[in-house]
């Protein structure tokens, strides 16, 4: 019998071994497979050829040089051309969100939180458990005499001593949220001794008991022990702000890249067509030193330098272009537009150019209301707070009170024991109090100490949060503020410089002789025009990064490019709480 319970309490305890083994095994790694996209987008990129140095001052063909084709403004020959995607700022914005590492890599960190969560709250689940024990003892003693029961009582006398003993507890037990346990047990026990020494051999007991474990002062409440949870809870809101942050940060970075890629195209447009401008003036140097005119070797040489330097800086510009796509493919992570791919990402929206004029008190409001790490800090304030109330409870001396009751029963058999205990004719019960009192108690007053510093140093960051907010909005509104001035005051540079050289094309059209001078004042004036072109274009694009720094100052960024994060609330709590 005592097997027969042994075995079906082993196969039980096997078979709960499976609950919750729901979860397959963890995905395998193959870092090989993962590297595929990037493997397979590089297989159509052109791998460029380098050529040879020049030997003498021969300059490249006219028009066999950079070129522009006309979906492809990075293009340096024909041969050089690549596909070429535009695509707004929101749709990047948004593939990032679906796709980046980064965010993805916060946004596990919610779940992760979440499933402590449910990690603290398990600490009051119940528990089922099984004890079975079985012992058999077969010992020599100095001799003892016991009185025969299967013979009429007549005392004997034996020197061994044979007892078989099973015993099989089982039962619950569960955690109480006020401190307390509270445990329900059954417990059944098998006797058999040689000699007999009692009247019924074997013999069953049978006892089931209620047990009640509950501190009444130190660990007493539901304050003090659902503090874990609440701890837990107020870290997964703060990862939950952290995935805010790495979304954040990842649109911040896209912003940037995508109005510095405006601006380099802008810029290769404004370069080429100065290299073009330069192609022209260099022919007709040319045509005229030829022809014996008013032109001289020193006229041509001083285009030819000019020229190629501006070629120079144009292959500058293409070359950053193509950087700043692959920057934002990588911003991106999209496997549709594998960072090795020869696709060209340009931009599909025009930069704001009018003014945005804003109310920095509201600007203000808008931060205190909507900077994540404000929420953040808040929250591990409320934690430090409930970290303060359990450790003002552990300053109480432990007072524990313990009580039992339950009836018990026996028989000569397991069936007749077990009725016995069901008349609950038979009840034992134990009612106590278990009383510690530290002397001194200085580690837990230390602690108390402890956590009131803690608290008063996280509203002390807290404060210094507050002003770095402010100064944040300040010091952004303020470099949106410069950034439009710059774009008026290069504008106007750029208007001048246009005068200026237009002044210039007049006297020559006038046939005021090519001096190197003239040559020279030309070759500058072009130069001067295109630089403030240039700086007109950048300071655009300040301009517009400064409009979304802004609005990261004001923890709004999101919002502004339509990027919502919405919190799941199941009934479970469990993981995957973003969408």
């Amino acid at each position: 019998m005592i097997r027969r319970i042994m075995l079906g309490t082993v196969l039980t305890v096997w078979g709960l071994g499976f609950v919750g083994c729901g979860l397959g095994p963890p995905e395998a790694f193959d870092p090989r497979a993962i590297a595929h996209g990037e493997r397979a987008g590089a297989t159509s990129v052109r791998t460029a050829r380098l050529q040879r140095l020049p030997t003498t001052r021969d300059i490249a063909p006219i028009g066999g040089g950079p070129m522009t084709p006309r979906n492809d403004p990075t293009a340096s020959s024909k041969a050089d051309v690549v596909p070429v995607v535009r695509l707004s700022l929101r749709e990047l914005i948004h593939r990032a969100v679906a796709n980046n590492h980064d965010v993805k890599v916060a946004g596990y960190q919610p779940s992760i939180e979440g499933a402590r969560v449910i990690e603290a709250q398990g600490h009051f689940d119940p528990v089922f458990f099984t004890n079975a024990q079985y012992q058999r003892k077969d010992e020599l003693t100095g001799g003892q005499i016991f009185n025969d029961f299967t013979n009429g009582l007549i005392p004997i006398e034996s020197n061994l001593d044979r007892e078989d003993i099973g015993t099989l507890q089982t039962g619950f037990q569960q955690n109480l949220q006020s401190g307390g346990q509270l445990q329900l047990q059954y417990e059944t026990t098998y006797n058999w001794f040689s000699p007999q020494r009692e009247l019924l051999n074997p013999f069953y007991t049978s006892d089931l008991s209620l047990q009640l474990t509950q501190p009444l002062l130190r660990n007493f409440g539901y304050e003090v022990n659902q503090a874990q949870i609440t701890i837990s809870r107020l870290t997964q809101k703060e990862s939950l702000l952290e995935f805010r942050k790495a979304v954040e940060q990842n649109a911040a970075d896209i912003e940037k890249a995508y109005w510095q890629l405006v601006q380099a195209e802008r810029d290769i447009t404004i370069e080429q067509d100065l290299v073009n401008q330069t192609e022209i003036t260099y022919q007709i140097l040319e045509t005229r030193m030829k022809r014996g005119l008013d032109v001289s070797q020193l006229q041509v040489a001083q285009a030819q330098t000019v020229l190629e330097s501006r070629r120079g800086q144009l292959l500058q510009f293409k070359s950053q272009a193509r950087d700043l796509s692959d920057q934002l493919k990588a911003l991106m992570s999209d496997p549709e537009f594998p960072v090795t791919s020869s696709v060209l990402i340009l931009p599909a929206d025009a930069p704001v150019e009018a003014p945005m004029n804003f109310n920095l008190q509201d600007e203000i409001d808008t931060a205190m209301q909507n900077r994540f790490e404000l929420g953040e800090q808040q929250l591990k304030i409320e934690a430090a707070t409930v970290t303060i109330r359990v450790a003002k409870n552990n300053l109480l001396p432990e007072l524990d009170f313990i009580g039992s009751v339950g009836p018990q029963g026996a028989g000569g058999s397991e069936g007749t024991a077990m009725g016995t205990n069901a008349q609950f004719d038979h009840l034992d019960y134990t009612v106590g109090f278990k009383l510690q009192v530290p002397l001194g108690n200085r580690e837990a007053r230390a602690i108390w100490k402890r956590t009131l510093l803690q608290r008063m140093q996280a509203i002390e960051q807290y404060r210094s949060l507050v002003e770095q907010v402010a100064v944040d909005v300040k010091t952004s509104a303020r470099a949106v503020a410069t950034a439009w001035e710059l774009v008026g005051a290069n504008r106007r540079a750029r208007f001048s410089a246009q005068d200026a050289l237009r002044a210039i094309n007049e006297r020559e059209r006038a046939n005021e002789p090519l001096t190197p001078e003239f040559v020279k004042l030309k070759l500058d004036t072009q130069d001067t025009l295109s630089q403030s072109m240039q700086a007109e274009v950048q300071a655009i694009a300040n301009y517009n990064i400064a409009l979304s720094q802004l609005e990261r100052a004001k923890g709004t960024l999101l919002r502004y490019n339509n990027v919502l994060l919405e919190e799941e609330t199941p009934h479970d709590e469990e993981a995957g709480l973003l969408h």
